[in-house]
This record gives structure tokens, sequence and C-alpha cells, in this order.
């Protein structure tokens, strides 16, 4: 770490004050605004005005150190501050630009970091929910659609749509509510319709965001995401790499990624399906959609040669919406994005990646979390940690891939001498949606790249929301009535330790308000691996497998025997 030592603080303080006066010209450094409060993660424009010298140029530092660092924040070459996610102690630090004429000459500003505080306006707008759960009779049901938040603690609008196996299609009903969030970032929003009224709990995530997880007794259980809708949303056009996960009379469980193409309300594209372990591959799709309504809500069509399957769309943004089929044999729920590239090289998936995925298995329920590292079709290094229904296994791998111009991704890994084919479709080089091309398993995720230097707990600091889902395991079975969800928030100090609050949904009782404690390790058995144990009142200690994907995202596996989960925690500023 290279370090500026400030000498002569005299002359420099003198200098600064002398140029105050009228008859003095020596050179002097006025940094402004001289005080300032920034929250956490945020930033701040400060600025350096070089007196009485030709040399209008500064170096900028943070407590000495040039550029500053995690700890107590970075200064870029403008003058720009951006505050560490983890208040330091004492709570302030001291910017400083140092001419580069003369480094006796110096001006400096005093920041002070102060934590974020959530309230009911951190709920503003209009927003897209998305939810996948298990209804009272043991059934799949899932849900997508749009409400308005006031600021002051009302949902004063929306439309939703849900689809149960047990109770059938209920179309864009309508909705309202109310909701309250707490200075954490945790709250709780009832949502009241024709279908009945519904209790959540949610943690708020950067960008306005926020993960649900339903805490009433009207399910068993149920978690899915709040995303903040952008303004002026219209009717999708472009490529969008699709995934979604359902279930069908004719097919049982299955998973889906691809391509849809959409343009002047025609569908085109490509799919892979795995269908109950029967596997196609690159299936051309056809079909049409409709214009949306004031709330980004649109209907559509697509069919390829396994099927056909009506959807209904809600635009979260130009570059992203969620979707399910209301369909009375078919039950899925999904989300696209818009590819970032009209066609993919070879080197478009090169670097570390983590794959987060989830499986229908023989033995049950499965959560797999890969680490990879990629190169010119080959995967040369990697790592696999699974729970198979409360089976915990790990090893090292291995793999080679295609990567075709359309972003579709295929390969297989090598895992203990055993083939596990798959396919993505890129969004861009750094996000994709996964398919398990396994005969004995239906499952599907997400992949993320990742920073490449996650060596230590350094690399994960700050504010966190969680979401989880998953079962308990009873003779070796996971039922659905057995199944729990998990939502809060986590702070990660950035050497190990964890805090925070959590709201749990268990078989037998809902137990919100749950304080947590909590450790964490990251080790070098693989780039970001890190080993997770969170202890609650309520539930004793969960054992994690977690990898860090950055700053802003962390994937998490259960490993206790007795659960089987996966989930996330995701940077809330």
């Amino acid at each position: 770490m290279r370090r500026v030592v400030l000498t002569a603080v005299a002359v420099g303080g003198m200098a600064m004050l002398s140029a105050c006066g009228s008859h003095n010209n020596n050179p002097a450094v006025v940094v402004s605004p001289a005080t300032m409060n920034v929250q956490q993660g945020s930033t701040q424009q400060f600025t350096a005005t070089v007196i009485n010298s030709n040399n209008p140029a500064v170096n900028w530092l943070v407590n000495g150190i040039i550029g500053g660092n995690a700890s107590v924040g970075t200064v870029n070459s403008t003058g720009l501050y951006t505050a560490p996610f983890v208040t330091p102690n004492p709570p302030t630090a001291t910017v400083t630009a140092v001419s580069q004429a003369n480094t006796n000459v110096f001006g400096s500003a005093i920041v002070t970091i102060t934590m974020v505080l959530f309230d009911n306006s951190s709920l503003k707008g209009n927003y897209i929910f998305s939810l996948s759960g298990i209804d009272l009779n043991g059934f799949t049901f899932y849900a997508v659609g749009a409400l308005t938040a006031d600021a002051n603690g009302n949902i004063t609008g929306g439309e939703e749509d849900l689809n149960d196996v047990s109770t059938g299609y209920f179309r864009a009903n309508p909705v309202t509510g109310s909701y309250s969030v707490g200075a954490d970032g945790r709250g709780t929003m009832t949502l009241n319709s024709s279908i009945g009224s519904f209790i959540y709990a949610f943690a708020m995530r950067a960008l306005g965001n926020a993960g649900l997880n339903e805490i009433d007794n009207n399910v068993i259980n149920a978690t899915g995401d709040l995303e903040h809708q952008a303004g002026g949303v219209t009717t999708p056009s472009g490529n969008f790499a699709f995934g979604f996960t359902g279930l069908g009379s004719s097919c049982g469980a299955f998973d889906s990624i691809g391509i849809f193409s959409l343009g002047s309300g025609n569908v085109g594209g490509s799919q892979d399906l795995n269908c109950s372990g029967t596997i196609t591959q690159s299936q051309s799709l056809s079909g049409t959609y409709g214009v949306i309504d004031s709330l980004g809500r649109g209907t559509g069509v697509f069919s390829a040669s396994t099927g056909t399957a009506d959807f209904v769309y809600y635009v979260v943004s130009a570059s992203r919406y969620r979707f399910l089929c209301p369909d009375a044999a078919t039950f899925f729920l999904g989300s696209a994005d818009l590819q970032t590239q009209a066609s993919f090289a070879s080197t478009d998936f090169n670097g570390n990646y983590v794959v987060t995925t989830s499986a229908n298995t023989h033995a049950g329920i499965s959560y797999t979390l890969i680490q990879l590292n990629a190169s010119n079709g080959n995967i040369s290094t990697g790592f696999y940690d699974v729970n198979d229904t409360g089976t915990v296994g790990r090893a090292s791998l291995t793999g080679a891939y295609n990567l075709a111009p359309n972003g579709r991704l295929s390969g297989s890994f090598t895992v203990t001498a055993s083939a596990l084919p798959f396919s993505m479709y890129l969004v861009s080089p750094a996000q994709a949606y996964y398919l398990d091309q396994r005969s004995n398993a239906v499952g599907g995720g997400n992949t993320y790249a990742q920073t490449s230097a996650v060596t230590s707990n350094a690399d994960w600091a700050g504010s966190y929301a969680t979401k989880q889902f998953g079962y308990f395991i009873a003779n070796h079975v996971a039922l659905p009535g057995n199944s729990t969800s998990v939502s809060g928030q986590i702070s990660a100090d950035g050497n190990g330790t964890l805090a925070g609050t959590l709201d749990l949904n268990d078989p037998t009782n809902v137990f919100t308000g749950q304080r947590l404690q909590g450790t964490y390790s990251v080790g070098q058995v693989a780039p970001g691996r890190t080993i997770v144990a969170i202890t609650t009142p309520a539930e004793g200690t969960r054992n994690y497998v977690a990898y860090i994907v950055d700053q802003s995202r962390v994937l998490l596996l259960e490993t206790d025997s007795n659960l089987t989960s996966g989930g996330d925690a995701i940077r809330q500023f």
C-alpha cells in the first residue's frame, strides 16, 4: 500500500491561512466542501483549487493513503470520494489534495461517515413483484404483479396475476395495501385483493429493490422479489435471454432457458428444455405478444416443437421483465433480460464465475453452488458444492464448453469422473441463465461473473439483505410441509463477524425479529469460497458454504444434514 507522508504540516497550514490575506503570494490548496456527512457506501464530490501556482494538478488521499482503501473510503483522481460500507471507528476520514508541484502544499476536508437509515420513504414509486411458493394444500403456485408505494406506508394501487396448481388462475386482480420500513431496511407489507389478504416480511436491497418472504397463515411458504420499476416503461423489444421453472401435466417438473426475440408484436428465438430428464436443445420459438397497460402488464403466447404456452408479463425496465404462465395445465415463473450484445465471441466467457442452481433429483431437492475458471472453451479449475436432500458433497471440477454467436453456451463439467452436462444463455459476459441437462435431475439457475481477487474476509463487508428458501429433511425426504424461508438484514464487518436480524417462516411457526450472531471465513479451496455459521434463538446454528461473487452479492448454500436450502445476500446500498 502506497502512503504519502505529509511533512511540514505547519508550512502547509500556514500556506492555506496566508492565502486568505491580500498581500501573500504563497501557494495553497483549498478543498471544498470543507466538511461533509456521507452515508455508508455513498459518494461525495470534492474539488481542489490550487492558489498561486501555475500547476493546478493534485493527488488525492484518504487518511494519508493515495486513493484510500476499503476501510476509510476511496477517492479517485477527480476527487470523488466513496465512503466505506462499514463505518470506521472513529467514524471520520480526512480527504486531502496534495499539490503535484509541491507536496508540502495541501488542503483537506473532514468526512463523517454516517449509517444508512431506511424508513417508509425508502419504498416509493412503482414496483414489479414476483413470488414462488407452496399453498396450504402442498401445491406449487406462482404470482407476478405490479404495485405502487406512496412513500408514506400505503400501497395505493396495483394488480396481480396468480396461478395455483390446486386452485387455478386468478387474472389481474386489483391490489391495495400498506407497509412499514424499519431503520435496518427490514419491513412488513400487507397486500389485499379479491384473492385474500397476504403479509410479507421484506428486506431492502440496493436500487430500491427488496426480497420478499410470506409470513401469514395463507400459505406454507413463499419467497420472491420486489423490483423497482423504471419510469416510462414501454412494450419490450430486442433479444432477451430468459429462464423459467415450473411443472405441467404433460411434463412433470421442467426448467428452460433460451432467447426471446421480440419485435412488432412477434416472438421468435431459441429454447433449451429439461422436461423431467428429457433434454431438448436449441428448439425454435414462435409466437405473438401484446402491448402493455399503464402498470406494465402485457400478454402473449409462444410455441415450440414441445408445445404451446400462454404468458403474462410485467415490465421492470427496458432491459428486464418478469412473466408467468396462466394456463390450466402448465405452471411456470420466469424472468428475461435484454442481451447487451448483438453477438458473442469465445472471449466473452472468460475468467471466474459462480453458478447457483436448484434441482428436483431422485433423492428429492438439491441446491448447488459451482465456482469455475473459464478460458477459450476450457474450464481448467473449479469447485462443486451440493446439498441433495441432506447429503452434502464437495469436489473439484474441470470442464469444456462452446459459445455460439447468439449467446448459447453448451458444455459439461467433470466431477469425480462423472459428467454434468449443462447449457447457458448469456445476458452479458458477466451474467447468464443456467440449465442442468442431466437426465436424472431437473434444474436451473443463474451464473455471475466473479471478482477475481476474492481472497480474504475483507471482501465481505457492509450491510446486506438476505433471502433463502429450502426444506427441513425428515427421514431423508423433503416434503412441501417442511419448507422454510428466511429474509432479513445481515451486517458483515470485514473481519469474520456477522450480525443482524432475520424473519423466519418455519414448519412450526413464524419467528420475526430474530437477532443473529454469526461468523464467516474466506478460505483457499476456491476463489471466494467461504464457511459461514449463523445462530438465532429460534433455530440455533445453521451452517453454510458461501461464495462471494463481488462486493454486492454473496451466494449461500446450506450444509446441514437436516436442512437443504439456497439463497443469497445482496448489498442494501
